[in-house]
């Protein structure tokens, strides 16, 4: 899904290594793939116009997850974060991104969301209850 999502920002430019993306394989139901991807591409998104993604060559995105087990079954870590980009500065209000990522999509996910808007660049980090892929007959 991440391949997909990303494709169109330049996931896989051979000229420019930005993204590196790293996890567990996971078993998403559909409502939670498709709000998942929802926050991916406005998270993309986000990074072209202000972040790691608007300034050449220089910025780069790290994407990592893991599931965990947890009393009620797994859960997936997901850390999205920006380097390299121009210097962050905490939006003066939020705006319909980040209300969208930090309210419904997070409610969606069944989840946590937290954006960190740190100075070396943007930190989402998303917790959400999956299925591992090993667990599938």
């Amino acid at each position: 899904m991440i391949d997909q999502i990303l494709q169109p920002f330049g996931l896989n430019d051979r000229r420019v290594a930005r993204f590196w993306v790293e996890g567990d394989d996971v078993r998403l139901q559909p409502k939670a793939a498709l709000s998942l991807a929802m926050l991916l591409h406005e998270l993309a998104t986000n990074a072209a116009k202000h972040g790691a993604l608007s300034d050449g060559a220089a910025g780069k995105i790290d994407i990592a997850w893991q599931a965990e087990p947890t009393p009620l079954g797994d859960s997936m870590r997901l850390r999205w974060q920006e380097s390299g980009g121009p210097p962050v500065t905490p939006p003066g209000r939020k705006g319909f991104g980040s209300r969208l990522i930090e309210g419904g999509l997070a409610h969606d996910l069944d989840g946590e969301v937290r954006l960190d808007y740190e100075p070396a660049g943007v930190v989402c980090q998303i917790i959400m209850p999956v299925r591992r892929a090993v667990d599938e007959p």
